[in-house]
């Protein structure tokens, strides 16, 4: 799966999450359309503004510090296209995130667009919709 497109990307995007780096994820972040994501309770938030998204972030990582939690994400299906400029990759994968006292796994399948920039590739845009487990 490594050499199908964006496939290093999206993992370093998982990887950054995983780690609560908001500002390594920042720099693989350009969203021109806001995101569609998935909180921690599995519902769906729908971000419109780069501001936003931020805040969301940074709130999100800072409560998953805040309780010591542990993330791992496990990808399960890999689509990626490029074209010229502009792609896309398709996945499913597993967030998990381990708290003291639960575990919590959340089934997604993700659309993200990615735009070529001066910095290299960028994800331009994140739809993430619960799978079914």
């Amino acid at each position: 799966m490594p050499d199908l497109p964006f496939r290093a990307e999206t993992q370093a995007l998982l990887d950054a999450v995983n780690a609560l780096d908001l500002d390594a994820l920042r720099a693989m972040v350009d969203d021109d359309y806001g995101i569609v994501d998935i909180d921690p309770h599995g519902r769906t938030v729908v971000i419109d503004t780069r501001a936003q998204w931020d805040t969301y972030m940074a709130e999100n990582f800072a409560a998953m510090r805040a309780a010591d939690a542990v993330l791992s994400s496990r990808v399960i299906d890999y689509h990626g296209v490029q074209v010229d400029s502009l792609g896309y990759s398709v996945l499913r994968f597993v967030q998990r995130v381990e708290l003291a006292d639960a575990v919590i796994e959340n089934p997604c399948v993700v659309t993200i667009v990615w735009k070529h920039t001066d910095e290299g590739w960028k994800e331009a845009r994140w739809h993430c919709s619960p799978a079914p487990a």
